[in-house]
Order: structure tokens, then C-alpha cells, then sequence
């Protein structure tokens, strides 16, 4: 774990590899199982982007907590409990696919999507008492989050 807490290039390589490299697998996976075809398509939300879209805009959202995880070591220097934060925010929304059941639009969903709200937002307050830059970072997942909330809640 030692490269995770590298203050240099190899930690940003390693912060960032981790949840993208995941990220693709688990894509990888529910496109495989057929978690992304027909039973979801057939629950599709208006307003909400294709599953490629989807695919693609969480692969940048997780890429930006492996991000703001090294952003946050270069400038508080903690390594502690509090900087893998954003990765554990990142382990909660990949296992999203596995909680609602293969990506099907229910109460799981909805109440997984407020959640992550939630813990994004505890992340940005939780990294913000050390450090002012790194939150920033989770200002996407969060607006992304909000976003789907509402269309949920209009839609559902």
C-alpha cells in the first residue's frame, strides 16, 4: 500500500488506477451478465443518458476520488484513516450494480443514489477540515447524484 501514500507521480498512477481499473472491470462485468441490457433498458428513466453514457461518466466520477484522495496526501500529508475516505466512497458506489440487483430502478436504487448523495457530501466535509482542495474534487459525483435523485423521484 505504500505506492497509494507516494506523494509523487506512482501515488497519483496508483490513486488513480485503482478505482478506474475497477471501475472498467465492473463495467466490463455487468455488460457481460446482461445487467445493462434488456431488464434495465426496460426500466430506463427519461433524462437520464444511455448506459454507455452512464458507464463513462462513472469511470471519470471514480477517477476523480482516486484523484482527490492523492490531491488530499500531497497537501494535508495524512496518510491516516481520513485520506482513504474517497475510497471508500468509491467501494460504496461500485457496489451499487450489486445492491439494486443488476442496475434495476426500485427502492435499492433510489435509496443507493441518496446515499451516495450523503457519503459524497460527508466526504467533501470530512477532507475539507485538512484540506481546501481536494473536496472540490467530489463536486461532480455530488451534482451527478443530486441529478439522479430528482429524475427518480420524478419519474419512479
Amino acid at each position: 500500500m505504500n505506492g497509494f501514500n507516494d506523494t509523487g507521480l506512482r501515488g497519483m498512477i496508483a490513486n488513480l488506477a485503482l478505482p478506474v481499473g475497477l471501475t472498467l472491470a465492473l463495467n466490463g462485468f455487468v455488460f457481460a451478465v446482461g445487467w445493462a441490457g434488456e431488464p434495465a433498458r426496460n426500466q430506463r428513466l427519461p433524462m437520464l443518458p444511455p448506459d454507455w453514457a452512464i458507464g463513462t461518466i462513472w469511470v471519470v466520477l471514480l477517477a476523480l476520488m482516486g484523484l482527490a484522495r492523492w490531491v488530499y496526501l500531497r497537501r494535508s500529508g495524512d496518510s491516516g484513516a481520513r485520506s482513504w475516505a474517497p475510497m471508500a466512497l468509491a467501494a460504496f458506489c461500485l457496489a451499487f450494480p450489486f445492491y439494486t440487483g443488476g442496475l434495476l430502478m426500485g427502492p435499492a436504487a433510489f435509496w443507493g443514489t441518496v446515499a451516495t448523495v450523503a457519503l459524497t457530501l460527508a466526504t467533501i466535509f470530512l477532507l475539507n477540515a485538512r484540506d481546501r482542495r481536494s473536496p472540490w474534487l467530489f463536486v461532480p459525483t455530488a451534482c451527478w447524484g443530486g441529478y439522479v435523485t430528482c429524475v427518480m423521484l420524478r419519474f419512479m
